[in-house]
């Protein structure tokens, strides 16, 4: 999207070096896959400092990209030269830098480039100063577009390809119509006397006329066929746009719990297993609908295996959510409300019942300031025994409201009553709200399954156990090889100091010969897990 070019532009452009903001890799990529051909040399902020200074140190002298990744908050004292572009001239004439003890040779051509996974980072002024800050966070908009590619890819492989096809096609003949008036322009301008009398210049002309009329029928064309086939891949964009949704609930969760982080290359591999695993239909709104339902189980049942129990409704909740105000339906004050009610410390004079409580009072007095529940105070105040049958009742979630509000309130508004007569049985409301709105199975988490969680797995893509005291998945994996013919190719090994060769080795076989490797408590040998990261990826 536009926000993601901007960045690139300014990246590129830029005198500072850039420290770009990267939680989901999107930079990464891109620096990987446009610096390819200027051989990027990738160093990790884990390193030892002698790697990263020797990489740094050939980069500047012969004029290399050089990319430090997962750099923290606060940046090693040793790139300060090259963050500050300390460079200077030598007796000699030539433009130097100096490295630690070293003064080396600047190449004009070295570039450099720092990532952060942070999503959120406090960089001190100092730092700032240095360098040139750029979040690279992905945008709603920017995930559709990826993900909608990734849609019509899956479905409709000839478009992708012909859209591809064509977006280089027409800049490859935008670009040599450029040529043309560029050569034009130059003929003429260096043209000396009578341009008529100048044959060769005639002579271009004619020919650039008849190469300008073709190249614009051929850009007319591409652009005919091009908005053609915009048009059939537009019918997916509710799938992009829901697994948008999905994924920037799924990111929120983060904020509940530190552990709860989940990558884009996963969640774009979950979204494509989704897409291949969907009823098929001839009919393509069935189908679209058929992705949908997929993508959102898929992904609520994937995210359920990896959060706390007490967590899995309120995600189901926030899925709910999230999808409605996609869709335009929910009001934002209203939800806010929702989460923390009102904001008023007293109201009017509360109805002389012992039933109605001072602290519900100003929750309903706060409700009136909504619009759709203009009144209800009042209304409270003069049908006590209407509001006091749903304040009594054992399950209020259940109960209709006193009209005129039970038939002119949505599900949601529903809970913002209940949320101020009867706070203790907001969660089975929220459970019948989700039930209502995405489907029962939405409520009922499905049971861990180590075949379920294997095949949503690959080769690349480990699957990490976080126990609690006394968990041990040893017994059941096993088990699971057994029935999976991989009980003779399954190698484990605890981890501990000096266990790190060994593990490499386990991993080495098993990559060449098939087999399954279980590194068993790794909180023992945190140093070691920047060895196990490289060779994961």
């Amino acid at each position: 999207d536009a926000f993601a070019g901007e960045n690139g532009i300014i990246r590129s452009e830029t005198k500072r070096w850039p420290l770009l903001i990267d939680p989901q890799g999107q930079a990464n990529r891109f620096l990987k896959q446009s610096q390819a051909k200027a051989k990027l040399k990738t160093v990790k902020a884990s390193d030892a400092p002698k790697k990263i200074q020797q990489t740094l140190e050939l980069g500047i002298r012969v004029g290399q990209p050089v990319l430090l990744e997962n750099v923290l908050e606060t940046l090693d004292p040793s790139l300060d030269p090259v963050l500050s572009n300390l460079t200077y001239t030598d007796s000699s004439g030539s433009l130097v830098i100096k490295l630690g003890d070293s003064i080396i040779p600047y190449s004009s051509e070295s570039r450099f480039a720092l990532t952060t996974v942070l999503p959120n980072p406090h960089y001190a002024p100092e730092v700032s100063v240095k360098v040139t800050l750029l979040n690279f966070s992905i945008t709603g908009s920017g995930l559709e577009d990826q993900l909608l590619v990734a849609t019509v890819e899956a479905e409709r492989p000839d478009l992708a390809e012909r859209k591809a096809q064509l977006v280089v096609q027409s800049a490859d003949n935008k670009r040599k119509l450029q040529e043309l008036q560029d050569e034009i322009l130059y003929m003429l301008s260096h043209s000396e006397g009578n341009i008529l009398d100048d044959t060769k210049l005639i002579e271009t002309l004619a020919q650039s006329k008849i190469t300008s009329e073709q190249i614009m029928v051929a850009v007319a064309e591409a652009d005919a066929a091009e908005l053609e086939i915009d048009e059939t891949r537009m019918k997916y964009v509710p799938v992009a746009v829901r697994g948008s949704i999905l994924f920037f609930a799924i990111s929120d969760l983060a904020l509940v719990d530190s552990m709860y982080q989940y990558s884009l290359a996963w969640f774009k591999t979950l979204f494509l297993a989704s897409i291949h695993a969907a009823e098929a239909s001839d009919d393509l709104p069935t189908r679209i609908a058929n992705i949908i339902e997929q993508t959102s189980y898929s992904t609520y049942a994937n995210v359920c295996r990896s959060i706390f129990e007490k967590h899995k409704l309120m995600f189901s909740f926030l899925l709910a959510i999230k999808i409605m105000i996609g869709r335009g339906a929910v009001d934002m004050p209203e939800w806010r409300f929702l989460l923390s009610g009102g904001v008023l410390a007293s109201g009017g004079a509360k109805p002389d019942a012992a039933w109605l409580e001072d602290k519900v009072w100003i929750e309903l007095v706060n409700l009136a300031t909504l619009p759709a529940f203009a009144g209800v105070d009042p209304h409270v105040a003069t049908n006590l025994d209407a509001w006091r049958r749903l304040y009594d009742a054992v399950e209020p979630e259940v109960e209709p409201l006193p009209e005129p509000y039970d038939g002119a309130l949505s599900p949601l508004q529903k809970l913002l009553v209940l949320r101020c007569l009867r706070p203790d049985k907001v969660v089975p409301a929220v459970q019948l709200f989700v039930e209502g709105t995405l489907g029962r199975r939405f409520t009922e988490p499905p049971p861990f399954d180590l075949g379920a969680a294997f095949a949503d797995s690959n080769a690349a893509m480990p699957l990490i156990f976080v126990l609690s005291p006394g968990a041990d998945p040893v017994k059941g994996l096993l088990a699971f090889a057994d029935t999976a013919s991989m009980a003779d190719r399954l190698d484990y090994i605890s981890l501990g100091q000096g266990q790190g060769p060994k593990a490499e080795r386990l991993i080495r076989a098993g990559k060449e010969q098939g087999r399954w490797v279980l590194l068993m408590n790794c909180h023992l040998f945190v140093s070691w897990m920047h060895a196990l990261e490289k060779e994961v990826e």
